[in-house]
């Protein structure tokens, strides 16, 4: 097995190279299917030689039955299996074995997102003609460069501090930066000006009077009616939950970065491996000191489960839960 990156994909399938599996796992869902429209658009295949599934309803037989029948008219052919952790046991095995000797005449797309608290077994039976595909989240410059290039794309022409406020705002998700891009470049035409920091937060619902990290500073400061107040104005100001929560966990993970730091007596460089400047680093260990590292800790699995909660189909109300989270992080217990 070779481990890729996502560019070094995308530079594969345009010299038309295909291997017998690619194994795309990793949060970034909408950049994984972003990688399968890249393979669509290269090799144009017919739809008798493309089929996409989705392997919580897929009869796995039938698919890996398809994977080994050659390819009509083409030299390869296609199948796609989505969301390969939700299946059974069974047929995971099945699954596992045709990727130990795949057919070489199929090109196998599988795509998965394991929760954190579960084992991938998927990469150990990859041969080594087959490749892994690493779509973890994008770090925050990563994110600010790929949310630059979707606004140049549209003829936008952005300042850097609105950039990295947007992204301290709503996250690092390309999902929800693709779709603020589409409301950014709506927002911004016909304006024919730089897109400014001041735009950033009228986008995001807040005023010029309002400060748009109130959220953020209330949960690590624990100030548990505070963070309630910040996140009900949010919510009211029709901010997503899902940026609400990106504030909270990366609050959090902040504070137990910090707190782990200083318990391993950490030098006054430790701001740099934190990657926080020093004068941030000096407040976020100040407030980390209001929580234990058990609470940390309860808190980013509590991030997680809410995170899979809001990205469900589940009927919960998604103001609900953020509200709860928030509660839950930053109250007593």
């Amino acid at each position: 097995m070779q481990t890729l990156t996502p560019s070094a994909l995308a530079d594969e399938l345009a010299r038309k190279k295909t291997r017998p599996v690619y194994y795309l796992r990793g949060e970034e869902t909408a950049l994984k299917e972003a990688a399968l429209k890249k393979a669509e658009a290269v090799f144009k295949p017919e739809s008798f030689n493309f089929s996409v599934r989705d392997a919580e309803t897929a009869d796995i037989a039938q698919a890996l039955d398809e994977a080994q029948t050659a390819p009509m008219l083409a030299p390869v052919r296609f199948v796609v299996l989505k969301r390969a952790e939700k299946l059974k046991k069974e047929a995971m095995k099945a699954l596992l074995a045709y990727m130990e000797n795949p057919c070489p005449s199929a090109c196998m797309f599988v795509l998965a997102d394991w929760p954190r608290d579960k084992q991938d077994p998927i990469p150990d039976a990859l041969n080594e003609d087959s490749a892994m595909v690493d779509f973890a989240p994008m770090s925050a410059a990563q994110a600010v460069e790929r949310l630059n290039s979707l606004l140049l794309s549209k003829g936008v022409k952005t300042d850097g501090e609105a950039l990295e406020m947007m992204i301290e705002l709503l996250g690092t998700d390309s999902t929800t930066l693709d779709g603020e891009a589409e409301k950014i470049s709506l927002y911004m035409h016909g304006l024919g000006r730089v897109f400014s920091p001041e735009d950033a937060l009228a986008l995001a619902g807040f005023s010029r009077t309002q400060n748009p990290f109130e959220l953020a500073n209330a949960v690590c400061s624990r100030r548990p009616a505070r963070a309630a107040a910040a996140a009900d104005k949010m919510l009211a100001g029709g901010a997503e939950p899902l940026a609400l929560l990106s504030q909270v966990s990366r609050s959090v993970e902040k504070l137990l970065k910090v707190k782990r730091l200083a318990a391993s007596g950490g030098a006054p460089s430790s701001c740099y491996q934190a990657g926080i400047p020093p004068g941030q680093y000096n407040f976020a260990l100040r407030d980390a000191n209001a929580y234990s590292e058990e609470k940390l800790l309860r808190g980013l699995r509590r991030c997680l489960e809410a995170e899979l909660l809001l990205k469900s189909t589940s009927k919960r109300d998604p103001g609900l839960i953020v509200r709860q989270l928030i509660y839950e992080i930053t109250g007593p217990k």
